[in-house]
């Protein structure tokens, strides 16, 4: 969206890649084949997972923007977008790069806590909103680390209402009971990150896309750097699409172990979260992750304001009842949670 954008991008130009048809190539100082075609560049505009998206979204490819994960999409709206000092707002608990991104881009990041760690008051995020005049909202739902969801009405009331770009991170968005859907035509100034990593279990080739009005796409495009993703993981990209009758028994066993282990840990006498995610926050005693490492089980230790909670990912039955064994057993050797 012009209005937000950074005066320095206005009038940037794109890197240009030849993609012409060809007998022999010699523009791009490629070294000579040895393995499989591996020595030309990729396809920079990732045109045929393009079109396999923007089928399955029902979206135009000029509406979507391939990155190296979706942590490279947060970066390069803030490229576009953040001039020095400008502000950033999210919630508090969240994940922690929106914060480390922000103060690359020499951006001003700032916060608003959940209620209880869980629930956003939206009228009085709103009155935060107007108050810090913020250039960017990011907003990860479901959120990280709480497994908490923001409805679809809050986040469009969000969207309609400030006066800034909004990205909504929906990176677990797959695991969540809610209809997915983004509303991108109808608001210019939102962006809908999404990611290979977690649903479709890709996260060794780091893959993620946005999803935006054209205008915004074409900006964003601006300020990325060519060939960013490489030609392996767009294959593994469409391997995956091919296959998407596995990702949803996957995404449904998951939902499944997700409600065991909460019922486990709440019996186990911990106040876990309800998650919407692919894991579950909950508090325990600040020993417990080292407990656990010594078992060779290993779950996500906060610190700071968050030392004493945890995460714990969702994986495979045998892998679950291994970690809420040891879990039992560490009470167990300690006497408390």
């Amino acid at each position: 969206m012009l209005k937000y954008l950074r005066e320095d991008i206005k009038t940037l130009k794109s890197y240009e890649v030849n993609q012409e048809e060809f007998r022999v190539k010699l523009d791009a100082n490629e070294g000579i084949e040895w393995m499989d075609g591996k020595n030309r560049y990729p396809d920079d505009s990732c045109t045929i997972l393009k079109e396999r998206l923007a089928n399955k979204l029902g979206k135009k490819t000029s509406e979507l923007l391939i990155g190296n994960g979706s942590s490279e999409l947060i970066e390069l709206v803030m490229k576009a977008y953040l001039e020095y000092g400008e502000i950033v707002v999210s919630i508090s608990p969240t994940f922690s790069m929106y914060k480390l991104y922000t103060i690359i881009n020499k951006g001003v990041y700032e916060e608003y806590p959940l209620k209880d760690m869980q629930k956003l008051d939206v009228e009085g995020f709103m009155e935060f909103v107007k108050l810090k005049k913020p250039k960017i909202i990011i907003l990860s739902n479901p959120n990280n680390p709480t497994g908490s969801i923001i409805s679809r009405e809050n986040i469009l009331r969000i969207v309609e209402d400030c006066d800034c770009m909004v990205i909504l991170d929906e990176a677990y968005i797959e695991f969540a009971d809610v209809e997915i859907q983004d509303y991108t035509r109808e608001y210019k100034n939102l962006v809908v990150l999404r990611t290979f990593s977690k649903a479709y279990a890709l996260a060794g080739i780091r893959l993620g896309y946005m999803i935006g009005n054209e205008e915004i796409i074409e900006y964003i495009n601006r300020v990325r750097s060519p060939y960013n993703i490489n030609t392996i993981t767009q294959n593994l990209g469409l391997e995956a699409l091919d296959n998407e009758v596995e990702i949803m028994k996957n995404i449904s066993l998951i939902k499944i172990e997700r409600e065991r282990v909460f019922k486990k840990l709440k019996d186990l006498g911990f106040k876990p979260f309800p998650s919407q995610a692919n894991f579950i926050f909950f508090k325990g005693k600040e020993t417990l992750s080292y407990d656990l490492a010594r078992k060779k089980i290993l779950i996500r230790a906060f610190s700071g304001e968050l030392k004493g909670y945890y995460r714990i990912s969702i994986g495979r039955p045998e892998e679950n009842d291994l970690a809420l064994k040891a879990i039992e057993e560490a009470l167990n050797e300690t006497g408390h949670n």
